[in-house]
């Protein structure tokens, strides 16, 4: 074995502990938490009882998951099978988010049921509140590109595509396409017929 390719393993060797001593240590504190499923260090979470994980489920390092207790009890985020959540995404649920399995979210996304009330113009927006806007439901096998903001009351379609640094404020349907700021929504040439 190559000096490279044992530092390789080193180094690929030491992130595994580490990324499997957090996930231990972090796992008891989500309302449910699958089988297979890891979470890197330093990974921040507001309220993690209202998160639900499914399993075999990646979240990157520095994911900030920003989340309310629900009034009924029920999970404010409920993350599917398979879901791949990149480094620094941003959630903030409230209410009602939903990554159904298999939803794939690159680098720097940030996805909100919620926003902030900005009605005087004399007090500053950080002290007028928040206010609950609507739920995001992202459908299975849908792909959110780095930087992307996903809004309060959107859902993205089934295998559906969000392009890079896109806005995205209307529905993507299944099979579709969105990109730029304010978002373009196209369908996939190779969408199946309905």
């Amino acid at each position: 074995m190559t000096r490279q390719r044992l530092l390789e393993y080193a180094a690929g060797l030491t992130r595994r502990l580490k990324v499997g001593l957090w996930t231990t240590a972090v796992r008891g504190r989500f309302r449910r938490f699958g089988k297979g499923s890891t979470v890197e260090p330093t990974c921040a979470m507001s309220n993690p009882a209202s998160i639900e994980v499914g399993e075999r489920v990646e979240i990157r390092e520095l994911a900030w998951f920003n989340c309310l207790p629900r009034e009924d009890g029920k999970p404010s985020l409920i993350i599917g099978d398979g879901c791949y959540l990149g480094r620094f995404v941003h959630i903030n649920a409230f209410n009602d988010i939903r990554l159904e399995d298999d939803v794939m979210i690159a680098d720097r996304v940030y996805i909100a049921d919620t926003d902030h009330f900005y009605k005087d113009p004399e007090v500053p927006i950080m002290h007028q509140g928040d206010q609950i806007k609507g739920p995001v439901l992202l459908k299975r096998g849908c792909w959110i590109g780095t930087g992307a903001v996903i809004r309060p009351g959107v859902t993205v379609g089934r295998n559906a595509v969000v392009g890079p640094n896109t806005v995205l404020h209307k529905d993507v349907p299944d099979y579709g396409m969105a990109f730029g700021s304010p978002a373009k929504v196209v369908l996939r040439a190779d969408a199946p017929a309905a």
